[in-house]
């Protein structure tokens, strides 16, 4: 953040990108400001910690409306806590806090209650995860067919309608939506045959050269099998939430299946990914709706005992470890049967999570000893990492040194590199297809120049490049081609040309939002180039006055600018603030005033 708040643009990442747009930054979501007033590492931990019991406590009392007794509601929250995804989900904090809210959702919505509803979906939008909040609202949709409901949930997209509409402008320049890269509907998804880990703990998992987005599936035995009971309760809200768990978990697998990859850019148009992150609200249907079924068909003792050996006989062949397999087939037979289901169940819940508590463990986030090559980085006006490989994820496989260092992800940042590529939610269309020509290799040498990237780091060698420094097996490259990030030339180049000058440029302020130049044009006029991701959102003037735009290919773009001396400047705003500020206000007043009728 800088001054008294933080920047709409990110101008470090991906050539300039949206910051306040981005769902993900959480500006707007009140425990994301602890940061402001604790020390970064313990407003980590304060986080999650918070989100942790919002969950825990979330899932009894939904639990507790569903019908469960006799401290089930108790065993529920612990489950949950314990559950495999859900401790996956510290390590994605925006899907930890946006799961948090779910069975706040849920409860509410079941209990009729429209402020609630909205108020809990609105936090579960700005706690920056858009995804799972359209789960959540879809959800509660089933759990409560009304049109409460569907009032709700309106008045929850009105509520962070300021954030929302800079983030569909955003969207609608990126690189999402119908016609896009469908493959990328792969990304973080999960095999059907990684679930058996889900019912048997530490069974292998099948080889896979992408990263596991859900890094732990175990789940309390004892809530998958009274989550197959509860599918067929006779209770409406306990059947619809269980069988919305069970969506879920297929929904998580979809892309793998055969023809599932089309099914799934169908249904979701494009625009969503990961599809693992599925298996977090999932646990959180399931265990809930497994509570409140208990009891309903109870099994007898011999049965009970008889479907514990079978369970726990196929998970041990399965590859499960031996302790918290055989434990948790035993206390889900004991729930089965009835025989003090809550202390079985919490017993289960524990024995879930002695393999996986070590995710909760916090590690600092800057180390002691700086990147790789980082002198030669930072000198950078733009680092251009080539593009991700197996090779790469090899090269940093189990070491987050060698990540941060060949600048992947936003570890960039820390740093004080500026990178030609982002790792974020959305990618500019524009932006995406030149990288996509810069990662050619020579083919692309022109769209490379044109990123005005001025090094270039790799793992491994790239002929033609004037190597800067090799440490680590980490390389940087000098690329002495790269063009400038603001010129003036006499029109606009067009791929495979190189920029004619036609005048000079010297910067007077380098803000986030605000940009300004002055700049010196030749007679015949010519035209300001910018290398900064396009967006709609920025608005150029020259000596005040709009001039006519100029679009070039990939991202270049800029104004024309007559003959003469001129202050040529650009000012950023995110578009659909004002009408989203405006939204959002009355939706806050119709938040208040239900709530107030309803109190």
């Amino acid at each position: 953040m800088t001054g008294a708040r933080a920047p709409f643009w990110d101008p470090d990442a991906g050539c300039g990108e949206p910051f306040f747009a981005n769902p993900q930054s959480a500006l707007l979501y009140p425990p994301a400001w602890l940061a402001t007033v604790l020390p970064a590492r313990a407003a980590v931990g304060v986080e999650v910690g918070l989100h942790l019991a919002l969950l825990a406590v979330g899932c009894a009392l939904l639990a507790r409306r569903l019908g469960a007794a006799g401290w089930l509601d108790v065993a529920t929250g612990w489950s949950v806590l314990a559950a495999g995804p859900v401790l996956a989900a510290v390590g994605v904090l925006n899907n930890l806090e946006s799961l948090a809210w779910m069975p706040w959702v849920w409860g509410a919505a079941l209990a009729g209650s429209l402020p609630a509803t909205a108020g809990f979906l609105a936090l579960t939008y700005l706690a920056a995860e858009p995804a799972l909040a359209l789960v959540a609202g879809l959800v509660a949709l089933a759990l409560a067919p009304r049109r409460r409901t569907l009032a709700a949930l309106a008045l929850a997209v009105a509520i962070v309608a300021v954030q929302a509409l800079p983030f569909a402008a955003w969207v609608r320049g990126g690189d999402r939506g119908p016609g896009r890269d469908r493959e990328l509907g792969l990304a973080g998804i999960v095999f059907p045959a990684e679930l058996v880990a889900m019912a048997a703990p530490g069974a292998p998992r099948p080889a896979y050269t992408g990263v596991h987005f859900v890094s732990h599936l175990a789940v309390p035995l004892w809530a998958l099998a009274l989550g197959l009971v509860a599918a067929f309760d006779r209770r409406a809200a306990v059947r619809r939430l269980a069988l919305s768990g069970w969506v879920l978990v297929l929904a998580s697998v979809l892309p793998a299946l055969p023809g599932g990859l089309a099914v799934w850019n169908v249904l979701t148009a494009g625009f969503v990914r990961y599809s693992g992150r599925l298996l977090f609200p999932a646990v959180v249907a399931l265990i809930p709706a497994a509570a409140a079924a208990v009891g309903t068909r109870r099994a007898r003792p011999w049965l009970a005992a008889g479907l514990a050996a079978l369970l726990a006989a196929g998970g041990l062949a399965l590859g499960g470890s031996p302790w918290p397999t055989a434990t948790g087939a035993v206390t889900a037979g004991a729930v089965l049967a009835s025989a003090c289901p809550a202390p079985a169940a919490i017993i289960g819940a524990v024995a879930v999570a002695w393999r996986t508590h070590e995710a909760l463990g916090l590690r600092e986030v800057r180390p002691v000893r700086p990147a790789l090559c980082l002198a030669a980085q930072r000198e950078a006006r733009r680092v251009y990492v080539v593009a991700p490989s197996v090779e790469q994820f090899a090269f940093i496989q189990g070491d987050p040194w060698r990540l941060r260092s060949l600048a992947l992800g936003y570890a960039a940042l820390l740093d004080g590199r500026r990178t030609a590529r982002t790792y974020g939610p959305l990618v500019s269309r524009r932006l995406a297809a030149q990288l996509g020509e810069a990662d050619r290799g020579s083919a692309g040498r022109w769209w490379l120049n044109a990123l005005g990237a001025d090094r270039i780091v790799a793992q491994h060698p790239i002929s033609g490049f004037p190597e800067l420094c090799r440490e680590g097996g980490l390389v940087v490259y000098d690329n002495p081609e790269a063009w400038p990030e603001a010129a003036i030339v006499c029109a606009m180049p067009q791929p495979g040309q190189a920029p004619r000058p036609c005048g000079q440029v010297r910067p007077i302020a380098t803000g986030d939002d605000a940009r300004e130049w002055r700049v010196e044009v030749g007679a015949a006029g010519g035209v300001f180039l910018w290398l900064e991701t396009p967006d709609a959102g920025w608005a150029i003037r020259v000596d005040g006055t709009p001039a006519p735009p100029v679009a070039g290919a990939g991202i270049l773009h800029g104004v024309e600018v007559a003959a003469g001396d001129h202050l040529v400047t650009a000012r950023y705003r995110p578009p659909g603030l004002i009408a989203g500020a405006a939204v959002s206000i009355v939706g806050l007043g119709l938040l208040v005033g239900a709530a107030w009728r309803r109190w």
